[in-house]
């Protein structure tokens, strides 16, 4: 979120201001996530959280991919809806969807492990890394 928000000015939550800033000191501020996905998936945006709600909100309810391999999720959606690609034209809309280029990503440096900013955000979103490992 934080390379994010620095730089998608029609979002309401645009801040240029975090361009100026490091992801070391966002992971400091106010601002940061907490266990962003867990509060969504569980609906408690508010107070203590348990990573089990969620997982069986995913387990029960969601189709889960990688933005890296988004062919094989996209396969599994088609499945489950019984999708046909019946043209041509039906063909090559998937195909550009799924790999050509995005017009909404963001190329961003990564953080090494162990790294202060790494060890801050993890301390955030632990729960959400457990969801992750479980999806």
């Amino acid at each position: 979120m934080f390379y994010y928000l620095s730089t998608a000015k029609h979002e309401p939550t645009y801040d240029p201001d975090l361009a100026h800033i490091s992801i070391e000191m966002w992971s400091r501020s106010k601002r940061v996530e907490h266990n962003w996905m867990t509060r969504f998936l569980s609906n408690e945006l508010e107070g203590d959280l348990s990573v089990e709600q969620s997982k069986e909100v995913l387990r029960r309810k969601c189709i889960v991919g990688l933005f890296d391999e988004k062919s094989e999720p996209w396969l599994r959606l088609q499945r489950f809806f019984r999708w046909k690609l019946h043209t041509h034209t039906d063909r090559e809309c998937m195909d550009r969807l799924l790999n050509w280029g995005w017009s909404n990503k963001h190329l961003h440096p990564t953080i090494e492990e162990d790294s202060i900013a790494w060890d801050l955000l993890y301390k955030h979103n632990e729960l959400d890394i457990m969801l992750y490992q479980y999806a």
